[in-house]
């Protein structure tokens, strides 16, 4: 599955560039990522609800961002509001918000409801390439002569307010603080990516989380700055960035952390195809990974430590005075 998603997304890449529209590819890559990841099931009717969900958040956060984009307040609530959103749908998950952030800085200044249809044929590529990796291990499992094992659909997940209140929480803040950054800061926008990307449903898969990305993003960090700096051929960096996302979502159902050292490279290139960003800026997604990390621990952490601190020391307080009075 991960050869036939990488194959799509490099015609999607390499297509536009042959046809004299390289720009093109970008939009196009993004819809298509952001409708791939993190993984898909191998079942059909989990496949296509999973995308189905997927590529209509795509769709939607587009839609926002062109109603928004040039309001910055009404864009940061879309933006919290997305975020909470796939916080209560399982199949969504983080993809709302990250739709609404990343096409927000890809489409510009002054995006139309006509750009919108290249972020969808991105996302219907996904569904092509689902289908010819299921065709193809129909028939290897049929000239085996043995039945795919093949995992029920994962049940959609009961409503977490508590999950949605904390996401709500982080976000809002990862999104005034990077409203606050300087305007000549590229890639402030990572900071808001990185607490979508880190918070988790519960405490114990959110500081599993943690410590995957801050390792692997170190690692992806150093990659994404060799390959911005070196400013390779067009036909090159199509390859890396099809080995990378490859590797990423091969090996991303092993351990996350092999995703957060190959998924920033692979998401730098394609904001920004067929241009380069700084060569700087996997330095700076870095940061913006350290910053987001520090707001989730303390929405996570730190806030309902302090939190359940009160109570506990006042009710203790009081038992103390109960039992000083009753002593003779």
């Amino acid at each position: 599955m991960a050869a036939a998603l990488a194959g799509a997304l490099g015609l999607l890449l390499v297509v536009p560039q042959l046809w004299g529209r390289p720009e093109l590819g970008s939009a196009l890559a993004l819809g298509f990522v952001l409708t791939a990841v993190p993984s898909l099931p191998t079942t059909g009717r989990a496949a296509l609800a999973t995308m189905s969900a997927r590529a209509t958040a795509v769709l939607a956060g587009g839609a926002l961002v062109v109603a928004s984009v040039d309001r910055p307040a009404l864009l940061a609530v879309v933006t919290v509001g997305a975020a909470v959103s796939g916080a209560l749908i399982d199949r969504v998950g983080a993809t709302a918000g990250l739709a609404v952030v990343l096409i927000a800085v890809d489409a510009g200044a002054h995006p139309t409801i006509a750009d919108l249809p290249a972020y969808a044929i991105g996302a219907a590529t996904v569904f092509g390439a689902w289908t010819v990796w299921w065709a193809g291990a129909k028939v290897i499992a049929e000239q085996r002569d043995r039945p795919r094992d093949e995992p029920q659909a994962p049940a959609v997940r009961v409503l977490d307010r508590a999950h949605a209140a904390r996401v709500a929480a982080a976000v809002a803040v990862a999104v005034v603080v990077a409203d606050r950054l300087p305007d000549d800061l590229v890639g402030g926008h990572w900071l808001v990516t990185s607490v979508l990307l880190t918070i988790q449903p519960g405490r114990p898969a959110t500081r599993t989380r943690l410590v995957q990305r801050l390792c692997g993003n170190t690692a992806g960090a150093v990659l994404a700055a060799v390959l911005l700096g070196a400013h390779p051929a067009v036909p090159v960096a199509v390859a890396v960035t099809v080995l990378l996302f490859l590797l990423a979502v091969a090996l991303r159902p092993v351990n996350y952390t092999w995703w957060a050292v190959t998924g920033p490279p692979v998401l730098l290139v394609v904001s920004e195809y067929p241009h380069w960003f700084p060569w700087y800026e996997g330095g700076v997604r870095l940061a913006m990974n350290l910053a987001g990390a520090a707001i989730v621990v303390a929405v996570v952490f730190v806030v309902p430590m302090v939190w359940t601190a009160f109570p506990r020391s006042a009710r203790s307080d009081n038992v103390y005075k109960i039992q000083c009075k009753e002593v003779p």
